[in-house]
């Protein structure tokens, strides 16, 4: 096995499951973070009784995991990584899916509610605090310590999650959340300047992005686009600031915070300008506002700055120029800093797994936990992850594409095609040893140096981005709609639409106040050790 893959397989399907599973950020969709779009779906069933601990022999056997999810398999982990469960732990990992997303949470519920518990979820944004706050998960403490060497440098975003002194998840990985995606060579075919320079030299600030922004419209005022993608909260994001922060068993409400009406007011002012998002006349075009998908927004040209995660949109977006035989020159950087934030903040993800209330293989799971930190945080795998990043040599597909190839080897495939051997493989072999036919290459993202040292800095390496997460998303459906739906958006509004920020947060404030106070009641009630009977919040999927 080639850890190196597996690493980068692990990182791929992370930045895939944040794009695929959710809608989150941005006007009609944001393709970011790891949330159900549909997880806030009405609900029947009631507050649980905490879960406890149970004790857990170290010496039993893994045994089968049982994994409830949304999606048709196992999508979330690759098949090494499986595999290396099965080598290293002797166990197995059984899949249960929801026939969609829209029912995921709440079968989730009735099975805590009937006794049919599976072992292991997903962590999704509203898992915390409404999931955690009627008592959906098991906590984490008697299994992982967070002061050991193993989870070193996660002990402090894993208190982002804590729920009256517990920890119900605890990440084993921390993703970029979102990125400014661009193609430098438009930039340089243009006469900009190359943004990943300024955030070298420290220069990549609010002001130097509006400057950017402003020079794209001049050029071609009706075609050109200055940014689409995920709506406002990375750029609140980049003030320090969270737009509801949950902290000392408080749930704190900032949409009145100075810096956050600043930063708002200033996307709003952008957007007065036709700085963000399509303008009316392009959207009657057909030319989507907020939201578009990476292997079309870089297409024509018009687009400067696509807001998205960055894993999947670099990937993605420089497959389609191959495709299209098109040349590019793809690159992301950080949203830009806040001058007069005291340092650089950057919005982050997290990736792991919880262990439901009621969980019979609770040991199991803690074991595939332990081995994902373990793999995630190997050095050799690191090393290897960015040499496999950078390598720039082609990638073939594994099979002759001669269709009269006639291999009667143990080599053929059912077609009696050639199949590559895995020492033909290491040697290089680039010309089918039966028929002669050249292989076929396939695309395979390769990364500069600089780029991928960006990305796992903004993952948290070294010191320069102090990473920020954002509470916003974790209630119900209905508290999203009125921040990123709805008619009048709080935070997505004044960037992709004709909306006063200060006008939408006085008529929803008291709103938004209503849907949080019964979540800080929960919160209090549980610190005090209170009984609980009320159902969840009847909310309506979100869009």
């Amino acid at each position: 096995m080639k850890l190196s893959k597996k690493i980068l397989s692990v990182l791929l399907t992370v930045a895939m499951a944040v794009s695929i599973t959710a809608c989150s950020e941005g006007s009609g969709g944001g393709g970011g973070t790891n949330t159900d779009d549909g997880a806030g779906t009405s609900s029947t069933v009631g507050s649980f009784t905490e879960a406890t601990a149970p004790p857990i022999d170290e010496n039993a056997e893994t045994g089968t995991i049982k994994y409830f999810t949304y999606e048709t398999n196992f999508e979330d982990a690759s098949a090494e990584l499986i595999a290396l469960f099965g080598t290293r732990y002797n166990g197995e990992i059984t899949v249960e899916a929801t026939a969609t997303s829209n029912t995921y949470f709440e079968m989730l519920g009735t099975k805590i509610a009937t006794g049919d518990s599976p072992d292991m979820v997903r962590y999704e944004w509203i898992s915390f605090p409404h999931g955690m706050s009627y008592n959906m998960f098991t906590p984490l403490d008697d299994y992982i310590d967070l002061d050991s060497e193993l989870w070193a440098g996660i002990k402090d975003m894993a208190e982002n999650f804590a729920y009256n002194g517990k920890h119900f998840y605890v990440p084993h990985h921390i993703g970029t959340s979102f990125a400014l995606n661009y193609n430098n060579r438009v930039l340089e075919e243009n006469g900009l300047p190359d943004p990943m320079d300024m955030v070298q030299d420290n220069t990549w600030t609010w002001s130097a992005f509006e400057d950017m922004l402003k020079q794209w419209k001049d050029i071609d005022p009706v075609n050109h686009i200055c940014y689409n993608g995920v709506g406002g909260m990375s750029f609140v994001a980049t003030t320090g600031q969270k737009i509801i922060d949950i902290k000392d068993g408080q749930i704190i409400n900032n949409l009145r915070n100075a810096d956050i009406q600043r930063c708002m007011t200033w996307l709003e002012g952008l957007r007065k300008n036709g700085l963000l998002g399509a303008t009316a006349e392009q959207q009657a075009n057909g030319v989507a506002n907020g939201y578009v998908g990476p292997d079309a927004a870089f297409k024509d040209g018009n687009l400067l700055f696509l807001g998205m995660e960055p894993f999947w949109s670099f990937g993605a977006a420089k497959e389609a120029f191959y495709k299209d035989k098109a040349t590019e020159d793809m690159k992301f950087v950080p949203f830009p800093r806040d001058e007069q934030a005291d340092k650089y903040y950057q919005a982050t993800d997290t990736f792991g797994y919880m262990i439901p209330a009621g969980a019979k293989n609770v040991k199991g799971v803690v074991d595939w936990i332990t081995l994902l930190r373990t793999e995630e945080i190997d050095p050799d795998n690191l090393a290897k992850a960015r040499d496999d990043a950078i390598d720039d040599s082609p990638a073939y597909y594994p099979t002759c594409p001669n269709a009269d190839c006639g291999d009667t080897s143990e080599n053929a495939d059912s077609k009696g095609r050639h199949v590559y051997t895995e020492e033909e493989e290491e040697q290089g072999v680039t010309v089918c040893p039966v028929c002669g036919t050249p292989r076929r290459e396939k695309f395979k993202t390769v990364w500069s140096e600089e780029q991928y040292d960006l990305y796992m800095e903004m993952r948290g390496e070294g010191d320069r981005f102090s990473l920020l997460f954002d509470n916003c998303y974790g209630f119900s459906a209905d508290v999203s709609a009125l921040f990123q739906g709805g008619d009048t958006p709080i935070i997505d509004g004044p960037v992709f639409q004709d909306i006063t920020y200060t006008n939408a947060v006085e008529s929803l404030y008291a709103t938004v106040e209503s849907y949080l106070q019964p979540y800080r009641d929960r919160m209090e009630a549980d610190a005090n050790g209170e009984e609980i009977t009320t159902t969840p919040p009847q909310t309506t999927a979100a869009e």
